[in-house]
């Protein structure tokens, strides 16, 4: 008769979980060495205009008063400066160029080993202070918002709760939609046990777990392909420190809670509740039908992670009146094609203008059609 294989004990678990943490200040460790040669990020100049225990508010300068406001929603995992990597693949930069004022949320590492914070703190209570904050500055109870990621996946269901504080929304490569067909992450959540067991282990989910199962979920994406962008990139001096800079950001990772990971993977990656229309935050439904605002995604090329399945079946389901889809097409010298919509040389030739033109159409037919109304 076979012998049952025993779970791991309640002391081996514990090594592993401290294992993991010490591997993300390791990997800190070498991302501050990697300042230390020069090789990192070139941020734009900023003030902090809201200061709270679990998130901050930026406003990079120059902020030019009357200008329409963009509040930038990062992922929870990574740091936001993705969307301010360099001068030269800065959104940020493309933004304040066109004229608007752009905000950006900044995630506060959850302190202790276990954060109480969820998905109705990080999706609404969260964002809701800092749209408040950019209100009581003077502009307006609407601003335009645009997220990467898992960002996205925030700022849309934020939008989704609050329509009227939303301008507009741009997702970029934002996952939505859940299920077998929604990408690499979709096998690996089905084998997986319950994430509350993860939480019960981890506490804050560390960093370095969230690479390790990025990597089994797409190799090609998290390691085959960026070895290849090493190697295209080494004869474009450009494309090649845009690659070390985001090397050196993908070491910038820290824990995300461990609530919001597990209602993060239950209630949407396995229950797929939001584009179900099951989604309750805080006594009130989150829905497609919600979606009102207008919408803009970005679409990255062939990608494994976040593909058109996971995104477009929410988008269409949207009650928003005005769409839009943008493709874009990859690059070299991005290290990540996932981070690429937002660092890509070809994307800040052609995605950035017509999604920010597409932005200002909207300022232009609001003002219009005050100027028709008469008020």
């Amino acid at each position: 008769m076979a012998e049952e294989k025993e779970g791991p004990s309640s002391d081996g678990a514990a090594f592993w979980a401290d294992a993991l943490r010490r591997f993300d200040a390791v990997r800190r460790w070498r991302g501050n060495a990697m300042d230390s040669m020069g090789i990192g990020r070139q941020e734009t100049d900023f003030n902090i205009v809201l200061d709270d225990p679990d998130v901050r508010l930026r406003l990079y300068e120059p902020a030019v008063s009357g200008s329409p406001a963009l509040l930038i929603v990062p992922a929870p995992i990574k740091r936001g400066y993705i969307w301010d990597l360099l001068p030269h693949v800065s959104v940020v930069r493309r933004y304040l160029e066109a004229g608007f004022r752009v905000y950006m949320t900044e995630w506060i590492e959850p302190a202790g080993i276990g954060s109480p914070l969820g998905i109705a703190d990080y999706a609404d209570r969260l964002i809701l202070r800092c749209a408040d904050a950019i209100a009581a500055a003077g502009d307006g109870q609407r601003v335009f918002m645009a997220g990467h990621s898992l960002g996205g996946t925030l700022a849309t269901l934020f939008s989704s709760l609050h329509a009227d504080r939303v301008r507009g929304l741009v997702l970029v490569e934002a996952p939505l939609h859940f299920g077998p067909d929604s990408g690499a992450f979709a096998p690996v959540v089905a084998d997986a046990p319950h994430a509350a067991a993860l939480r019960e282990l981890f506490g804050n989910i560390p960093g370095t777990f969230l690479n390790m199962v990025s990597v089994r979920a797409s190799p090609r994406e998290f390691n085959w392909e960026r070895r290849f962008d090493l190697i295209a990139s080494l004869a474009d001096p450009r494309a090649f420190l845009t690659h070390l800079a985001v090397e050196r950001w993908t070491l910038d990772e820290f824990p995300i809670p461990g609530k919001l990971f597990e209602e993060l993977i239950e209630h949407l990656y396995r229950e797929d509740r939001f584009a179900r229309g099951t989604l309750e935050i805080g006594g009130r439904t989150a829905s497609p039908a919600s979606l009102t605002s207008p919408l803009l995604m970005v679409l990255g090329n062939d990608s494994q992670i976040i593909p058109p399945a996971s995104i477009l079946p929410v988008i269409e389901a949207a009650a928003a009146a005005n769409k839009r889809i943008v493709n874009y097409g990859g690059d070299v010298g991005v290290s990540l094609q996932h981070v690429g919509p937002l660092i890509g040389r070809t994307a800040h030739q052609s995605v950035w203008p017509e999604v920010i033109g597409w932005q200002q159409d909207i300022v232009k037919a609001e003002e219009t059609a005050l100027l028709r109304s008469g008020t």
